[in-house]
């Protein structure tokens, strides 16, 4: 009976249309005899029922989609008895990855195996204007510590004066790489935050002054308060609004993104101002502000563990890999930082599926020393 490992893979060059004929017939055998990996595989497909992965690949284009995996499918019938290849044409036809032009599309989809990750669990870590620190994930007080996180700042004019007091106190939340975190401000908004994000509260956030600042990612899901706007800080974007949701982006240096599902959002850098209507977004660079539509289906779905990415440089995508992850990864080819992919990546997998796909898909090499992931072209030796 192979490991885990090595039915993980089978799986994943299987979907990438990339088995042996000897692991083919393996395939086979271990579907046609035992019930645990039948349910995995089952598990493994319906991870492309879902909503936003069907919304996801009508963006592909379907004509080179099709010539691609096409090909690739004539290629496997001449060396595959016809009894095999039903299933594979099926597992082929729903994944594609797009590198370069290339109609291909790889999706790394959760399983019922476990994966292993190559970092430890770090702390969710809350620290109080006083100074008090706090691992969310291991409290059981999470909602009483945000209250006082948020509200317990309560300094009298005479303590004000004191050495050490300031009015405008503090209160953040750091969430590290591979984390992420939900938590429930004293006004009722809800914030989920993504890895290697920071949220910062004033300690005097009050009903009718709530503003928070923001270093990487958050969606926000805001209590409706008319006489209390809400307002989002981050570097180089100011959000405001009364009750509504939205994700607001600001892990790229070169731009911030504040995209609204619903309600009304005013963006604005210095007295350049935008009003948003659900399925828009602002989006602030070195270009100025501007608004555009966005897909409702992949902005937020980091909430539930996945990463859309269209037409996406391999170069972008190491930063979110870092952060799932909690690796360092570095190209050795530069040429390699420009190679395009489309497709998304699972958090609940281990980093190992996705560096497999890249180098069964792009032709891409992989070491992994500790947790530094060294990419090279495979064409050099």
């Amino acid at each position: 009976m192979p490991d885990q490992e090595k039915i993980h893979q089978l799986f994943a060059d299987c979907v990438a249309g990339n088995l042996s004929e000897e692991d083919s017939g393996l395939m086979e055998q271990l579907l046609s005899t035992d019930e645990g990996i039948r349910k995995q595989w089952t598990e493994y497909m319906q991870a492309f029922e879902d909503t936003s992965s069907r919304q996801f690949l009508q963006k592909i284009d379907a004509d080179r989609a099709w010539l691609s995996v096409s090909k690739r499918i004539v290629e496997e019938q001449a060396t595959v008895p016809r009894q095999r290849s039903t299933w594979m044409f099926a597992a082929a036809a729903l994944v594609l990855l797009t590198i370069g032009g290339l109609g291909y599309y790889f999706s790394n989809m959760p399983t019922g195996a476990k994966s292993e990750k190559v970092v430890t669990r770090s702390d969710v870590v809350l620290k109080l204007w006083n100074g008090e620190q706090y691992n969310l994930l291991d409290s059981t007080q999470g909602t009483a510590l945000i209250q006082k996180a948020a509200t317990g700042f309560q300094a009298s004019s005479e303590e004000s004066q004191r050495p050490g007091v300031q009015q405008d106190a503090f209160s953040t939340i750091s969430v590290p790489a591979t984390m992420d975190y939900h938590l429930v401000l004293p006004d009722g908004s809800e914030v989920w935050l993504n890895s290697s994000s920071v949220l910062q509260i004033p300690a005097s956030f009050q009903t009718d002054s709530r503003e928070v600042f923001l270093i990487g990612e958050a969606y926000f899901k805001v209590a409706n308060q008319a006489d209390a706007p809400f307002t989002v800080h981050t570097d180089s974007l100011d959000i405001q609004v009364l009750g509504t949701e939205f994700n607001v982006k600001t892990f790229d240096g070169r731009q911030t993104v504040a995209s609204l599902f619903s309600g009304a959002v005013e963006a604005w850098v210095g007295d350049d101002r935008i009003q948003l209507s659900p399925g828009h977004e602002a989006v602030a660079s070195a270009d100025g502000l501007l608004s555009r539509e966005f897909d409702r289906a992949t902005v937020a779905a980091w909430r539930t563990g996945v990463y859309y990415f269209d037409n996406e440089s391999l170069e972008r995508l190491l930063p979110v890999l870092e952060r799932w992850y909690g690796v360092q990864i570095r190209i050795a080819d530069p040429s390699l930082a420009t190679t395009n992919l489309s497709g998304a990546i699972h958090k609940s997998d281990s980093v190992t599926v996705f560096l497999e796909n890249l180098k069964t898909t792009a032709n891409i090499r992989y070491q992994i020393s500790d947790k530094l992931v060294l990419l090279s072209s495979a064409t050099n030796k």
